[in-house]
């Protein structure tokens, strides 16, 4: 498989930079980075949705063997080949609001560039599809796949 860099060039000036309305008021290279679907179990149906925008991409870790080489410190956004980007949970733009989600079994769906707006050279690991046990309190994870 061909391993490729991602670059973006986008600066603040530019109109494709957003800013989170009800967060941070930083602001972000995309709308959408990834997209999240909670589905119910049975029928498949969405029950609630969310999406996470991307402020910056770079290489936060990389796997053993591989350099980071873009870092928004540095003013470089982009993304490379063994290299991820992480953010903590408790960011903002990055949730599903389940308020009104009854106690049940659900699928959550995450698809990651879901407009392909980053370039690729294999768009078919893009979603993950996980088992969601939700209590009404608590939301357990388990059967992760890419699919």
């Amino acid at each position: 498989m061909e391993q490729q860099y991602v670059k973006t060039t986008l600066t603040k000036s530019d109109p494709s930079f957003i800013t989170c309305p009800w967060s941070n008021r930083h602001y972000h290279s995309m709308d959408e980075f990834s997209h999240y679907d909670l589905l119910d179990a049975s029928s498949h149906r969405r029950v609630a949705e969310g999406h996470k925008a991307s402020f910056c991409l770079e290489d936060t870790s990389c796997d053993y063997g591989y350099y980071r080489r873009y870092a928004c410190t540095a003013h470089t956004q982009g993304l490379s080949p063994g290299c991820y980007d992480t953010y903590n949970a408790d960011i903002d733009c990055q949730w599903i609001d389940i308020t009104d989600v009854k106690p049940g079994n659900y699928i959550l769906k995450v698809s990651v560039n879901p407009s392909y707006l980053v370039p690729e050279s294999d768009y078919s690991n893009n979603i993950v599809r996980c088992d969601i046990r939700y209590t009404g309190h608590h939301a357990y994870a388990s059967g992760c796949t890419i699919s």
